[in-house]
């Protein structure tokens, strides 16, 4: 088991719960369609990412961490929306430079497999953010 590993996947594992967090949150704060739509997307992304990092956690002999880190109380106490998916997108790019890390370490194949469809959700999450924090501001 690696120590070092164990710890990166649960450091993880806390964010991408705040992920799911910050998801169902964000939801509730717009109209149906399809902004609302990825917004279920992202937390439904979370969550899979959620089994994922405890899947590879048990893979290397570890117990996976319980609770949360603190990104969700962070993202909601932003005033608007686009604050608050800028934000979503940080944390996102603070995953994928976590993801690449472990990437480079001797993981299970099937961890190794999982975290870079993981990388490619985070990725695709990332630019839709962006897009949406531009077009908010435009909005004004």
């Amino acid at each position: 088991m690696s120590d070092e590993n164990v710890a990166r996947l649960n450091e993880l594992l806390m964010a991408e719960r705040a992920g799911v967090e910050v998801g169902a949150a964000l939801k509730k704060n717009v109209p149906k369609g399809f902004f609302r739509n990825h917004l279920t997307k992202i937390e439904a992304d979370e969550a899979v990412s959620c089994a994922v990092l405890e899947r590879g956690v048990r893979a290397l002999g570890g117990v996976p961490a319980a609770g949360q880190n603190d990104f969700a109380e962070k993202v909601m106490a932003l005033p608007t929306l686009a604050e608050r998916l800028d934000l979503l997108a940080r944390g996102q790019a603070w995953v994928v430079k976590r993801i690449d890390v472990l990437l480079a370490e001797p993981l299970a194949e099937e961890t190794m497999s999982e975290l870079h469809e993981m990388r490619k959700e985070h990725v695709e999450n990332i630019d839709w953010c962006n897009e949406q924090v531009a077009e908010l501001r435009a909005e004004g």
